[in-house]
């Protein structure tokens, strides 16, 4: 019996041994995921800085982002406060003018937060014939990011209402001509002199990424104005415009 009592107690010790180290080791494995779980926490709060930001991005928008970044405002040339052209200035934001413009002697205003630009004034004849004058080279960025802008924000209306493919009188399906029409005109209209502006002046900066970007997004929209079939037509304009679209976002993210 005292033999039996001995294991027994053995046995019980063992157990109650077992049960402990067993907590302990759950005890162990719930630190470690909390911890764990800690970290990833951690590391979802850490922010990138802009600059990471852009140096993810692909190529060349990484080189073109940064070289936005490092831009600013020329401080020669600005309107002072008292020009009779702030009083024509009225944002829709309800800021005073001056804290939201920044207008120049040769006529050229920006945005005062982003830097692009959103006017130029000019002379012009009795016709309305004229030439704005050309932007200082260091307002020349600004002007790029007024072209890209003003792409963006006419954006692809061309397939508004217009199918790619219609019906014939023989319920056949076939090309909509109207719908390939259509963006050939927004090429020409508010696409192609844009583009080709960008690239002269990125040629002027002698920034050599937005230089091919310009060349490769041209030719992409030569590419659909120039074919006769749609699908070819369509995916040429939508790849330009999404060359458009990345480069914008580039900037922007740039300016923050």
């Amino acid at each position: 019996m005292k033999f039996t009592y001995l294991i027994g107690t053995l046995t019980v010790t063992s157990a109650l041994l077992l049960a402990g180290c067993n907590a302990t080791e759950t005890k162990v494995e719930k630190e470690a995921t909390t911890a764990q779980a800690n970290n990833v926490e951690k590391e979802k709060k850490v922010e990138l800085t802009k600059e990471e930001k852009l140096a993810e991005l692909p190529s060349p928008y990484d080189e073109i982002g940064k070289h936005f970044a490092e831009w600013e405002l020329p401080k020669e040339g600005r309107l002072p406060k008292d020009d009779p052209q702030w009083k024509e200035s009225i944002p829709e934001n309800g800021k005073d003018p001056y804290d939201a413009y920044v207008y120049y002697t040769n006529g050229y205003g920006f945005d005062k937060e982003t830097g692009s630009m959103f006017t130029v004034a000019y002379m012009t004849d009795d016709e309305g014939q004229g030439e704005p004058p050309h932007p200082t080279p260091d307002q020349r960025e600004g002007v790029i990011m007024g072209y890209i802008d003003e792409i963006v924000q006419d954006g692809d209306y061309v397939i508004e209402g217009e199918p790619m493919y219609v019906k014939d009188k023989n319920g056949k399906t076939i090309p909509n001509l109207t719908f390939m029409a259509n963006i050939k005109v927004d090429i020409e209209a508010h696409v192609i002199d844009a583009i080709h502006n960008v690239r002269y002046y990125a040629e002027k900066d002698e920034l050599k990424p937005l230089e091919e970007w310009a060349n490769e997004t041209l030719n992409l929209f030569y590419d659909a104005s120039e074919t006769n079939d749609i699908e070819e037509c369509w995916k040429s304009y939508s790849k330009g415009m999404d060359n458009i679209e990345q480069l914008d976002k580039a900037i922007k993210l740039a300016r923050e």
